[in-house]
């Protein structure tokens, strides 16, 4: 199968699309012939050492040209949806017969179609609403991406999630690594999505303890609106600051390194589409406390990965007592987290979705 994926991409640092992207398409060039076109002359390291990518510098993208110039492709994959414009170079990939998935990254749910609801009501009764429903199906990351984008765009659809990037060298864990096992969570530190306000009611109460199991808490990431500060005045004031830590965000090496000397990852969010943090805790083989709201209760169930509690501070308090006091479990949780990481490789990823493809074009 060939495959043409075509963006419009900026590089905007090794997170959403800008990531997800290349990974996807170099997982895939294991798999089948790909090629990446990027509509924008992005000459970063991280791409153009990549031997499918190909941007403007290299040739002006017309697909006739494209056909004769490298081979007619048996499926187009548009990574995003308003990123590409109705312009002569779109419409004759469109009018070329070849069927093509569009990847939107959540640009038709309800909440995305709120924003600028006026400009987009227009552009989709002129082009946008045949675009997508000219796709041979989309590609949602999530059942939530596809419920709030509702069969309006396009009956036909798959859903399959992003992937991450599981570590060459990945962490032995028999036990904690001190004497109180360091629990972390690396995310936006906000109150609602996130659940900390939850959290915050549910630690106020344990100093008062004597008799719960040690351990010690790490919160890093970018404070929204000022919350880091609230919560360390307010564990401060319940006796906690020995317990708890507010840190800053942390990336790359520094990421790195947290999450190998961390024992178990905290996720208490309300609501969540995909993950990522969760995922790399998992690859990194720490068992996890999430609620139902990181939608991936039902795998780290079924995989024995972990706690997942209500989002209350009575079954949040009682998770982390739970998880803390697990040591005689906690080598055999470390081994089902990786196996859960193991599930979102990018390797399994891209076999799931060459599977949806092939279906698409009829050859499955």
């Amino acid at each position: 199968m060939r495959i043409l994926f075509l963006s419009n991409l900026k590089f905007e640092g090794f997170a959403g699309p800008t990531y997800c992207v290349p990974a996807l398409i170099g997982a895939l060039s294991e798999l089948e012939e790909v090629v990446w076109y990027n509509m924008r002359p992005v000459e970063r390291e991280e791409w153009r050492g990549l031997p499918f990518y190909r941007n403007p510098n290299d040739f002006a993208f017309d697909i006739e040209d494209f056909t004769s110039r490298i081979w007619r492709p048996d499926l187009i994959v548009f990574e995003g949806f308003y990123a590409f414009h109705p312009n002569a170079t779109l419409l004759g990939v469109l009018s070329s017969g070849i069927p093509y998935v569009i990847e939107p990254h959540c640009a038709l749910t309800s909440g995305d179609q709120g924003k600028k609801t006026f400009k987009k009501r227009i552009c989709n009764a002129v082009f946008y609403n045949r675009f997508a429903q000219g796709a041979a199906a989309i590609h949602y990351l999530t059942e939530k991406e596809r419920d709030e984008s509702g069969e309006k765009w396009n009956r036909n659809s798959f859903i399959e999630p992003n992937g991450i990037e599981v570590p060459k060298e990945r962490p032995h864990r028999e036990s904690w690594h001190g004497d109180v096992p360091e629990i972390v969570f690396v995310g936006r530190v906000e109150p609602y999505q996130k659940g900390l306000d939850v959290l915050l009611e549910a630690l106020t109460p344990l100093n008062a303890r004597a008799d719960l199991p040690r351990f010690h808490l790490s919160i890093y990431g970018n404070s929204v609106n000022g919350f880091s500060n609230e919560m360390e005045k307010k564990l401060q004031a319940a006796g906690l600051s020995d317990v708890v830590d507010i840190r800053g965000p942390v990336y790359g090496d520094a990421k790195d390194a947290v999450l190998r000397a961390a024992d178990i990852f905290l996720l208490t969010s309300r609501y969540e589409g995909m993950p990522m943090g969760l995922l790399e805790a998992c690859a990194y083989g720490l068992p996890c406390v999430i609620t139902p709201g990181t939608n991936m209760s039902d795998v780290i169930l079924a995989e024995g990965a972990g706690w997942v509690c209500d989002l209350s501070p009575e079954s949040v308090r009682e998770a982390i007592v739970v998880a803390a006091s697990s040591a005689e479990a906690y080598a055999e949780m470390a081994l089902a987290s990786r196996r859960v990481a193991e599930l979102f490789s990018w390797p399994s990823i891209a076999k799931s979705i060459r599977t949806d493809y092939l279906k698409v074009i009829g050859r499955a």
